[in-house]
């Protein structure tokens, strides 16, 4: 059988995660099936790299999203995140300074559009972190209200279980968006509610986070967007912090 590694455009597409075996080889397949069980279907490579500081926390993460995306409504993407490496006063790392690798993502996508106005998206997410893994399948359902108004409603259920025996997490999330969309710019905002079986905010086992986000198309390839959200700082505490992401979306 044909290492999926041995084709030039997956090995280029794969490249980041050819450290860890379980993420090349499925970025490496996912791909293959792609490029090759669908040879007909018009394919899309999109580029998602994205900055994110944590006002109280003081940290920087980046990540680095490869997604290949077919005109079947099919998407497989691939992320890498990274942070700096903590100072040894226990202080945040600058940003860009000494990165470590802090988890490989893989997600695999759908968008099936019911009605006119309704789509139907379900995704899959497995995440290997460095003392942790989760498995997040996940339901969203946009729908367009006209005038370029749309909402959308979702729900996921994450698991996440640890090297050091802790005890499983698993956490219930609804979600309830709404953007306005132009020609070239977008502005939306979102909401969740989380339902976990451990603590999770302010010593309860329920969460939430709001977010606003604005993106614009510079050209057909080149997109920057902003975000700025109100999450947790420490799950036994009420405090709160900005968190702020800048990135860019970039197809070829």
């Amino acid at each position: 059988m044909t290492n999926p590694l041995s084709t030039p455009r997956i090995a280029h597409v794969c490249k980041p995660v050819y450290n860890h075996a379980l993420m090349a080889a499925l970025c490496a397949t996912a791909l293959q099936g792609s490029l090759l069980l669908m040879p007909g279907a018009a394919q899309a490579l999109e580029l998602d790299y994205q900055h994110q500081y944590n006002e109280k926390d003081r940290d920087h993460t980046d990540k680095v999203m490869i997604t290949q995306a077919l005109d079947n409504g099919l998407a497989f993407s691939f992320q890498f995140v990274a942070s700096p490496a903590e100072k040894s006063n226990g202080q945040p790392g600058q940003p860009f300074e000494l990165m470590t690798k802090d988890s490989l993502k893989g997600k695999v996508k759908y968008s099936h559009k019911l009605t006119k106005h309704l789509k139907f998206k379900p995704k899959f997410t497995y995440s290997q972190g460095k003392d942790k893994k989760s498995y997040k399948p996940a339901l969203k359902f946009p729908y367009e209200l006209g005038y370029g108004f749309s909402a959308t409603p979702g729900y996921y259920y994450k698991v996440t279980t640890y090297k050091d025996g802790k005890e499983t997490k698993r956490d219930n999330v609804w979600s309830l968006g709404g953007k306005y969309k132009t020609e070239h710019m977008s502005i939306g905002v979102a909401r969740k509610e989380i339902y976990s079986n451990q603590i999770a905010f302010d010593g309860k086992k329920r969460n939430y986070s709001n977010k606003l986000y604005i993106d614009y198309k510079l050209t057909h390839s080149f997109t920057p967007y902003v975000e700025v959200a109100d999450v947790y700082v420490d799950k036994n505490t009420d405090e709160r912090q900005a968190r702020y992401r800048v990135g860019f979306k970039y197809k070829f």
